[in-house]
């Protein structure tokens, strides 16, 4: 990222001469901080929604006992399997007619449904150790406290996964300025040429 041209001079080597153009360019001109705001906005508010539900759906499956309960597990676990490419038509066709293409709501909605088979698992696990004695006593005043670290965990591991998510931003956005960060990324190449000296210094801030 500190090389005038990056391709001159492949591999790790240090530069002749320290070109920090990349970066002012990406600060000055590309302004990265929106980027920021858009993935911190998109990834924070689905994380909220899915922890929500997930917090909620799991205790019922580990608490309480229903008709049909094994296949509620297997069904959840077995969204672990499905590749996002599997799901694009699906998707990118309910986005449509929900009339939610080219906005942020839409990647909102499609991170909220994402990955809840790892929250579920993670969450579902810690109620399943926490004693039955305790739940008696004061239920969700008690169980939620206690639960803390799994839901904190799974909200960590979802949020991790939303900001770097590349697919579906790149999919569902199209106008610039509502772009995500991994998103901007590709922005830097085109079908001619690739502006490596500033992709790699978006790489390192993002980083």
């Amino acid at each position: 990222s500190l090389k005038k041209d990056p391709m001159a001079r492949p591999g790790f080597q240090l530069p002749e001469s320290i070109c920090l153009d990349g970066y002012i360019s990406t600060f000055k001109d590309l302004h990265v901080m929106r980027y920021f705001g858009n993935s911190l906005f998109v990834a924070g508010v689905s994380v909220v929604i899915s922890v929500v539900m997930i917090s909620m759906s799991a205790y019922v499956v580990a608490r309480m006992e229903f008709k049909g309960k094994a296949l509620v597990n297997v069904l959840l676990y077995s969204t672990m399997f499905i590749p996002a490419t599997a799901l694009t038509y699906p998707v990118y066709n309910l986005v449509n007619r929900l009339h939610l293409y080219d906005t942020r709501s839409a990647l909102i909605l499609i991170y909220s449904c994402s990955g809840i088979a790892v929250s579920f698992f993670v969450i579902k696990n810690y109620y399943d150790n926490i004693p039955r004695e305790l739940e008696e006593a004061a239920r969700m005043k008690v169980i939620f406290p206690i639960a803390r670290p799994g839901i904190m965990t799974a909200a960590v591991l979802a949020f991790l996964n939303n900001w770097n998510e590349y697919y579906w931003a790149s999919l569902v956005l199209i106008t610039r300025e509502k772009l995500t960060v991994p998103a901007l990324l590709s922005t830097f190449t085109t079908a001619f040429n690739t502006n490596y000296n500033g992709l790699f210094s978006a790489m390192v801030i993002i980083i």
